[in-house]
């Protein structure tokens, strides 16, 4: 040991331990914990207090600490249930009695508030169903797509617009017409949308126009669809005109083909009445944009001979081909069936013989030298001809078959009534007949013979601007 100064005790301060002295009995003061003596025995009833007090350490006189409440009421109700079980009415004090109540209505609360709940529920179940049978409702019927609004154009695009659509128009009209038409159906099977572009810039041009021969033509077919056939066997009064003369019909049935159609107006407008002037109108075009048009080239129809009653070319006659045109109606055409034809005046030329006056005459007047000026009048001279050797002639006076009262359009009738001498349906002679051959030509046949018949009617161009 080592010396700490201030701690150093002196020897003679000690006091000498006795052996085996009682100092703490006597003193009577227990050394040892209080407990149970060694000797005690183990038994059932003591050994989970040994357990407690040996083994855990704990003291088993130490008093009891309060539980907490709600602990406490838990044991009460499980000693109420237990001595339910064992028959001993158990009276529960009073503020447990008033705690159980207060337990039961908090419990019928919560068990009335569970049920609005339920209710609730159901309620917006329900709800859901029908706003879910309302939307099933909605999603059946057909979703009806708006169209896309157009784009507001400020003037000056949209009169850019019209210039370019007048312009697309005139070259498809152009086309349509320097071309056979073979090519123009080839044409318009590649590029269908192009057929749309020409007859929308034609619906803008026929706004312009004083008359549109489609309404004649079907004021024409109304009244006299109206004029009862004279019955067979029957002799009856020549008609006075050809407006009061009956449609041509066959078996009862008046069939129309209208050919180079555009849009089927004139179908369109015989549509609800039809049935009861007894009227079928076929229409036929390059393409079809409408449910009445069968698409063909009017050249080549699928028509079966003989089996159409009137025929129609209303601003039709468009092609290099257009003779073609008069051959095929004439076959599809029942013998007396009328053919009906609508054109421009300017592609017929105008009317020129030797005794007509000079241009540069005093005054402008209308007869010079006694001849009237008919410089500036329309002659069809060389049309008539033309279908004339194809088998069709006036239907009635030249006059009233010649429609040139318009100012822009000429109006001609035909009827199928004789042989044709030229075209396709031209028969040979038989031999042993008709004139005797002669060595010498004559001037006349030579004239005719270098005549182009596709250029008596012109092109209808406009200027390209």
């Amino acid at each position: 040991m080592f010396a700490v100064p201030g701690w150093s005790v002196s020897a003679d301060s000690l006091k000498a331990e006795k052996a085996g002295s009682n100092n703490g009995a006597a003193s009577g003061k227990k050394r040892k914990r209080p407990g149970r003596p060694r000797d005690e025995p183990v038994t059932a009833d003591n050994v989970t207090q040994l357990y407690e007090s040996v083994v855990e350490g704990k003291n088993p006189n130490a008093p009891k600490k309060d539980k907490p409440a709600k602990r406490q009421k838990k044991d009460e109700a499980a000693d109420d249930t237990q001595a339910r079980a064992d028959g001993v009415s158990k009276k529960p004090a009073e503020p447990v009695q008033k705690q159980q109540g207060e337990g039961k209505k908090s419990k019928d609360k919560k068990d009335k508030k569970d049920k609005r709940k339920k209710n609730d529920k159901h309620a917006d179940d329900d709800e859901n169903d029908e706003s879910q049978t309302a939307a099933d409702a909605q999603e059946q019927k057909p979703v009806v797509i708006p169209a896309p609004a157009q784009p507001k154009l400020t003037p000056l695009q949209a009169a850019m617009r019209e210039k370019l659509v007048s312009a697309r128009f005139r070259h498809l009209n152009e086309t349509l017409y320097t071309k056979p038409s073979e090519e123009s159906f080839s044409l318009f099977q590649d590029s269908p949308e192009m057929f749309d572009e020409y007859h929308e810039g034609f619906r803008r041009q026929v706004k312009v126009w004083p008359e549109n021969p489609v309404d004649s033509f079907l004021q024409d077919i109304r009244s006299r669809g109206k004029i009862r056939q004279p019955f067979k066997g029957k002799p009856a009064a020549r008609p006075s005109s050809l407006a009061a003369s009956p449609l041509p019909r066959t078996g009862g049935t008046c069939t129309i083909a209208d050919l180079g159609c555009g849009d089927a107006a004139l179908a369109q407008s015989l549509q609800a009445d039809k049935g009861k002037m007894r009227i079928d109108v076929r229409s036929y075009d390059l393409q079809s944009p409408h449910a009445l048009v069968t698409k063909a080239d009017i050249a080549n129809l699928p028509l079966e001979e003989g089996s159409v009653n009137v025929a129609i070319f209303c601003l039709a006659l468009m092609g290099t081909n257009w003779i073609d045109f008069i051959e095929e109606a004439f076959r599809v055409l029942h013998w007396k069936g009328e053919l009906w034809v609508a054109e421009i005046k300017s592609r017929f030329g105008p009317v020129r013989n030797k005794h007509a006056p000079v241009e540069h005459s005093v005054g402008n007047r209308k007869k010079v030298d006694g001849v009237e000026d008919n410089r500036k009048a329309t002659d069809v001279s060389a049309f008539v001809d033309a279908l004339q050797k194809r088998g069709f002639v006036l239907n009635g006076e030249r006059s009233e078959a010649i429609d040139l009262s318009n100012k822009m359009f000429v109006k001609m009738r035909f009827i199928k009534g004789a042989t044709p001498t030229k075209g396709r349906a031209a028969k040979a002679p038989e031999p042993g007949r008709g004139k005797k051959p002669s060595f010498a030509p004559k001037i006349g046949d030579e004239e005719e013979a270098d005549v182009n018949e596709a250029s008596i009617l012109k092109p209808c161009v406009y200027k390209i601007r």
